[in-house]
């Protein structure tokens, strides 16, 4: 068995060599909502369609769900060599096995790209234990570890790990990791998120926003000074927020102006009627994510029935 190698990704950083997308569309595979077609889940994933590039944010909660949703909804899962997983927890990293076995000419032979510590959490429920890792390195998988702001295809940026500069706590309380014999809270240390630079502005997908929503986005803002964040998808962990914190968030989106938002999975369905309240937003650009839900950079976001 091949021993595993953990790389320090070589690419760039995003303050060099910009370059925009200019056709973007993001369609969610697994989510807690399904709409006219597949099947909901207590988890996460998105196809990332940015011009040539194709890139699977997350794999899903359960073995098969992002597998039989994409086959369902008609979404070509083939040649994927390029897999970001947000955070080392199951509902993000479950369907990695079967879908390096149901298309062996990509995902068997990808990219695994992860924030640092990603194996340090041993409790159960987990995600993918680090004795498994050789299974996939066996495989042909490499794990590539981006420990700050780095592009990992044209126009596509991973942020890294995420400074918590607001207390903002999105992720579940009373967990702990044990590092070097000490034993201290765990607050996802791992948690990144991904960044798409297009010609319209800046798009941000989180898995669950572990490091805070906002948190992440003000950092992705310092990363790409001057430039508009269009477009908030994904988990961003506020189900069991207070009253105070959901208003808290909601007045930072009005803030940035953002134009677009799609809270799944883990947002918490509250949350995102109180976001749409307080910044102004409709049902027309801000909604809860369902399965089969897509975001286009030109066209907006295309859904079933559930506004």
């Amino acid at each position: 068995m091949r021993k595993l190698l953990f790389l320090i990704g070589l690419t760039i950083t995003v303050t060099t060599q910009a370059q925009d997308v200019t056709k973007l569309k993001i369609t969610i595979l697994s989510t807690m909502v399904a709409d006219l077609k597949g099947t909901g889940e207590w988890g996460f994933s998105a196809l990332v369609e940015a011009d040539t590039s194709r890139i699977l944010f997350d794999v899903g909660g359960r073995p098969n769900t992002v597998r039989d949703n994409a086959k369902e909804l008609n979404v070509n899962l083939q040649g994927i060599r390029q897999v970001v997983l947000s955070h080392n927890h199951i509902d993000h990293t479950a369907g990695l096995s079967t879908l390096q076995k149901q298309f062996p000419d990509g995902a068997t032979a990808s990219l695994l790209y992860t924030g640092p510590n990603f194996f340090l959490r041993t409790a159960i429920p987990v995600g993918i234990l680090k004795a498994d890792s050789a299974t996939y390195a066996a495989a042909g998988s490499q794990f590539i570890t981006i420990d700050h702001p780095q592009k990992i295809a044209p126009g596509i940026y991973l942020t890294g790990p995420v400074p918590r500069q607001y207390p903002e706590k999105n992720y579940p309380p009373g967990k702990t990791l044990t590092i070097s014999g000490t034993t201290i809270e765990d607050n996802v240390p791992e948690d990144i998120s991904m960044v798409i630079r297009t010609n319209k502005g800046l798009v941000v997908l989180t898995g669950c926003g572990h490091a805070g929503v906002v948190n992440t986005l003000e950092y992705v803002s310092k990363q790409f000074p001057g430039e508009k964040i269009v477009a908030l998808i994904g988990g961003i962990h506020l189900l069991d927020a207070k009253t105070e914190q959901f208003d808290w968030t909601a007045n930072k989106l009005k803030a940035l102006n953002i134009q677009y938002f799609i809270g799944a999975h883990c947002t918490g369905l509250n949350s995102v009627y109180r976001i749409r309240e307080v910044t102004g937003m409709t049902k027309e650009n801000c909604l809860v994510g369902t399965v089969g839900m897509t975001f286009d950079i030109d066209l907006g976001i295309k859904t079933g029935w559930l506004k």
